[in-house]
């Protein structure tokens, strides 16, 4: 009725808002001689603002164009009113209607009087960051009024909130506001947007901690009709904290060939497999040197499966996948083709067990064959040769681990659902039948090293490091983070495996108790139903060849890190780089292109590693939303908030059985983790590298994960108490406290604090 600025303020104020007190001059009585109004209130100081009726629109917002006055006193206000109406008629006013296609003579110039805030601080909050994440609103603040700020006269800090995770940082000299009253603004903008909508702009002042909306309008250059999802469910668990670019390039070449090669199975049509090319091609990014699925592609492609509206559910149970939020945009293909990817997809399924063992005889042979040719003094020219070769060979046949996932997922969602409704079984129940997997490959590697731990003081010197050799032949490319190029492993570094070895030696006994329980046969107790039972098989098969796969990948990257290494040999002697290690800066298409192109690397190696700084300092959020394209933070520097909950109980998926308490051991980077004996770990995930770790430990806890994870899997197998998807873990236990953990129903709880 009076434009935006005083309508929203109006619906505000009936929302219970607390928006200062303020009347309303409409037009018709302004732009008269002698203006007649009311004060808001008996304050002697109010602002004096314009609201014109097409002020703050969604297609012109006038921005900057009309006249504002502070601190007026109260025998002043009536000569503001006449200067805002009188602005109508400014030649940036004129000019600004004109170039908008505004009939100037269209425009009604309200005014509104409000009562003055004299603020300890003042500021903007945007409820979506305009530069394009839709998941983080940012709060920027300064001292004093409101227009300081706008107008950049005083020092401002920046928060950065992301409204998934709930945790943020700032930029700025000074921290000016407190992380409850981040939260409390936050939650006002969120009772906000329930009036206006998502994307707000909010300007607000805090005078003595009450907080005063001075006014609310929509941001309206954000495009969200096709927002961009990154999530790390899952991923995090291969690629967690900082990847380096030459990991994030990899990832990028390796899922868009996989999943290029999984599409054109189930659709086994060029033409169709053409039109949808770029979702194909782009499965996963990276931002801020983390790596994540877009997620928003995968549900693309799993709409080309038949009873996609089943398997997704599924299929985001299994990935720990905790925002269950899909895209309504349905796939556009004709009714034949249709038809074709439900026949396609259910051959490929059933013959998914078949395939992996063809696919794992076909890796051995790759796999020898690359270690009988290579040797150190390659040039760079035959190493790319070698990663050209080992790249085609695989992502020809690679794709039908994801087929062997999705087989994994369903089957075991299978024998979940039908033990709970035929039998009322428990989860713990379920996870205990599923765990019966006899021989998983994930555990040949610690059943190995234990097995060389409890045996080195039989052997004499050179007995034990044939041995050494030997098990690094066969799994020297397991180890922490393995999946991230630049982090070593026991085949490129084998002074780690005399670490681990000896870490293992420090509780002989424990250590025999583990490996007498690896070798105890299993029991499996046939006392389900024929199709209780096959489920079972299939789910078992599938997690079976899943864990085989994922042993085969780590040896895939530990191909690629040797030829990575060696490169970085070579061109640290052409003089591209200063550091071997210097070239996991560089991404696959600069490292091969310089093989044959020539070129000096240092200045960019050492940009990326001024940019790798911020990364490292910004939290790691489980979810962005971009309006457009995904885009890497640039601040000079920030500040992360380390949030902390006081609950003293928490809630997660039970995945091994088993109750365990003792003192809590938070790990937020492997690489530290050096006395985890009988300590229940507490992390944000776990990777296939983990079981050595997990060897020594009490029980284990993660805030991502699910059934089929390997946090699950592993623990399983070692029969140690875990339970994962625990929401706010981090933020709740520290190290130091003394917790009791249920495996059996996932219940958490912290008998004692430990010193801060």
């Amino acid at each position: 009725m009076y434009g935006n600025k005083i309508d929203n303020l109006i619906k505000m104020r009936n929302a219970g808002i607390n928006v200062p007190a303020f009347t309303v001059v409409p037009f018709e009585d302004a732009k008269k001689d002698t203006i007649s109004f009311e004060y808001p209130s008996s304050k002697n100081v109010f602002s004096v603002r314009s609201s014109a009726n097409i002020e703050d629109g969604s297609t012109s917002s006038f921005a900057g164009q009309f006249d504002t006055y502070l601190n007026v006193a109260r025998d002043e206000v009536s000569d503001k009113i006449k200067s805002i109406v009188g602005s109508l008629d400014s030649k940036g006013v004129t000019e600004y209607a004109k170039n908008n296609n505004i009939d100037i003579n269209d425009v009604k110039m309200n005014v509104i009087i409000q009562d003055m805030i004299d603020a300890d601080t003042a500021g903007v909050l945007f409820t979506a960051n305009p530069q394009g994440i839709l998941n983080e609103s940012v709060i920027t603040v300064g001292r004093g009024l409101g227009e300081g700020v706008v107008s950049e006269k005083v020092d401002t800090t920046s928060y950065f909130y992301n409204l998934t995770d709930r945790n943020f940082y700032f930029e700025g000299k000074e921290d000016l506001l407190s992380p409850e009253k981040i939260e409390e603004l936050i939650d006002i903008s969120e009772k906000i947007k329930e009036l206006f909508g998502e994307y707000l702009d909010i300007e607000f002042a805090i005078k003595d901690e009450e907080i005063f909306i001075l006014q609310a309008r929509a941001i309206t250059t954000l495009n969200s009709d096709n927002p961009l999802v990154l999530d790390n469910s899952n991923i995090v668990e291969s690629y967690p904290g900082i990847s380096l670019p030459l990991t994030t390039s990899f990832v990028d070449l390796v899922y868009s060939g996989v999943f290029r090669g999984v599409c054109a199975r189930i659709l086994k049509n060029k033409k169709e497999l053409s039109k949808h090319e770029d979702v194909f091609l782009n499965m996963t990014g990276h931002v801020n040197g983390r790596v994540y699925y877009k997620i928003s592609n995968w549900y693309t492609v799993l709409k080309f499966l038949p009873f996609s509206n089943k398997i997704i559910p599924v299929w985001q149970e299994m990935l720990g996948v905790r925002n269950k939020s899909v895209s309504s945009k349905e796939k556009n293909v004709n009714f034949f083709v249709q038809k074709m990817t439900y026949i396609n997809s259910l051959y490929e399924l059933l013959s998914a067990p078949r395939n992996m063992r063809k696919l794992n005889d076909k890796f051995l042979v790759i796999n020898e064959d690359f270690y009988n040719k290579y040797n150190e003094n390659l040039s760079p020219e035959e190493l790319v040769s070698m990663f050209n070769d080992i790249k085609d060979k695989l992502f020809a046949c690679w794709d039908i681990t994801l087929v062997n996932d999705m087989y994994s997922f369903l089957f075991t969602a299978l024998v979940k659902s039908r033990m709970k409704k035929k039998y009322g079984r428990s989860d713990k129940e379920i996870n205990d039948y599923i765990s019966g997997i006899s021989d998983i490959e994930s555990m040949k590697p610690v059943k190995e090293i234990i097995a060389l731990a409890l045996k080195k003081d039989e052997l004499n010197e050179a007995d034990y490091q044939k041995e050494k050799t030997e098990y690094i032949k066969k799994y020297g490319d397991r180890n922490l983070e393995e999946l991230k190029l630049e982090s070593r492993t026991f085949r490129s570094n084998p002074e780690l495996l005399d670490r681990r070895i000896e870490e293992y030696r420090k509780d002989l006994v424990r250590l025999k108790e583990t490996y007498e329980s690896f070798s105890r046969e299993k029991k499996s107790e046939e006392k389900y139903d024929a199709i209780t039972r096959a489920f079972v098989k299939r789910s078992s098969l599938g997690i079976y060849n899943r864990e085989i796969s994922r042993l085969n990948r780590s040896r895939i990257y530990g191909i690629v890190r040797l030829i990575i290494d060696t490169l970085g040999v070579r061109y640290k002697e052409a003089g591209y780089i200063e550091k071997e290690d210097e070239i996991y800066y560089l991404t696959v298409d600069e490292v091969l292109s310089l093989a044959t192109t020539p070129a000096d690397m240092k200045d960019k190696v050492n940009s990326r590693k001024e940019e790798y700084k911020l990364y490292r300092e910004l939290p790691a959020y489980s979810r962005l939303i971009f309006s457009e394209k995904e885009f890497n933070k640039n601040h000079a520097r920030v500040n992360a908030y380390k949030k902390t909950l006081s609950d003293n109980e928490l809630q997660g998926v039970p995945c091994s059985a088993g109750i365990a308490e003792g003192e809590a051991l938070v790990i937020n980077n492997v690489n530290d983790a050096l006395d985890v004996k009988d300590k229940i770990l507490i992390t944000k995930m776990t990777d296939p590298g983990w079981v050595f770790l997990l060897t020594s430990a009490k029980g284990v806890i993660s805030e991502k994960g699910s059934l089929l994870s390997h946090t699950a899997i592993i623990s399983r197998e070692l029969k140690l108490p875990s339970i994962v998807g625990v929401k706010d873990l981090m933020l709740t236990i520290r190290s130091g406290d003394m917790i009791r953990m249920n495996g059996d129903n996932g219940k958490i709880e912290i008998i004692k604090r430990g010193l801060e």
